[in-house]
């Protein structure tokens, strides 16, 4: 009888420690899983950027999408002057790639309404003047109020006591279209989260990204080691370079970088099993990603539902191959 080779055992695990050690007990090759490895590398990006970065990043004027408006706009009565700065700012932001809520955001408006400005044939209808409103003597004072910061109930106990008799809702309208000017007049601000997704999108075709991720790079030099270990790591498991990896690793410059010197030290503890991410195909990213889908439909469903309806929904979305040709 021949004697059976018995094949060496590989298992795929996260990075938690107490798994490694009990499949290492029982003589079984650990693979570390290379999602959770991206994915660890992406909280390690949001550490990094929560540290160094503003809650809000502005954008240099010489970027800003707020342009010169065409010659017909002066056809337009001053009622509708300030909606048609608002369309061509959103149409010339649109174009440049950013994205609805982004937009949004920025300037302070209902998606719906972006959305409505953002189609390239829209333009805002003519609307009659105004009427004259007791407001209209007090827009002086209105406006280097709001300009000054200061809140509408302290606006309008500053208004009453120059003699303003109207009503607060005028007040608070006013208000409203003097800090959309003054929005549009300023630079504009991006968010920590947008500047992580910049950073983490890399590489960059469009070329404005690119001229982003330099300034920011520039603006705050911090970031510069931890960018490169993070997307030097991504491109190592990419193409499943373990030399590259270890060398990123054992670099003494990534060894000495205060916002990296955790996270490599933890590293250093798993090498053996992450640099076997490199040599071997075994990873349960597939799984994770049937997890996550699960997660979903249950969310959909508010989490109230059991197994067994659970189940009825996966196999309806999967329905049997076999089933199929048969029909």
């Amino acid at each position: 009888m021949d004697r059976l080779i018995e094949k060496p055992i590989r298992a795929s695990s996260d990075r938690f420690p107490s798994y490694q050690e009990t499949l290492q007990k029982k003589g079984v090759t650990v693979v570390s899983d290379r999602f959770h490895l991206i994915h660890n590398l992406w909280e390690l990006l949001v550490t990094v950027c929560s540290r160094v970065l503003p809650s809000r990043l502005p954008i240099p004027k010489k970027q800003s999408v707020v342009e010169e408006l065409p010659p017909s706009t002066t056809d337009f009565l001053p009622i509708d002057y300030n909606r048609q700065i608002l369309v061509s700012s959103v149409q010339a932001m649109y174009q440049k790639g950013m994205s609805l809520s982004a937009i949004a955001r920025s300037l302070h408006l209902n998606w719906r309404t972006v959305k409505k400005y953002s189609e390239f044939n829209y333009q805002p209808s003519l609307l009659r003047p105004k009427r004259s409103h007791s407001i209209d003597r007090y827009m002086d004072h209105l406006r280097e109020y709001v300009t000054s910061h200061l809140t509408l109930k302290e606006i309008e106990r500053l208004l009453r006591g120059l003699g303003y008799k109207g009503s607060y809702g005028a007040i608070r309208y006013r208000a409203r279209d003097i800090r959309r000017g003054l929005l549009l007049e300023n630079p504009l601000f991006f968010s920590r989260k947008d500047a992580c997704r910049l950073l983490w999108q890399w590489p960059k075709k469009n070329e404005k990204d690119i001229a982003d991720v330099s300034d920011l790079l520039r603006e705050y030099p911090d970031l510069s080691i931890p960018f490169c270990f993070i997307q030097g790591f991504r491109e190592a498991i990419r193409v499943r370079d373990s030399e590259e990896l270890l060398r990123l690793i054992m670099n003494p410059k990534v060894m000495a970088h205060s916002r990296l010197a955790r996270f490599v030290r933890r590293l250093k503890k798993d090498l053996p099993v992450i640099l076997a991410a490199c040599q071997y195909e075994e990873n349960n990213g597939y799984v994770e990603g049937n997890v996550n889908r699960l997660k979903m439909i249950k969310r959909l469903m508010y989490g109230r539902a059991n197994f067994d309806l659970l189940r009825i929904r996966v196999l309806c979305r999967n329905p049997d191959p076999k089933r199929l040709m048969k029909r």
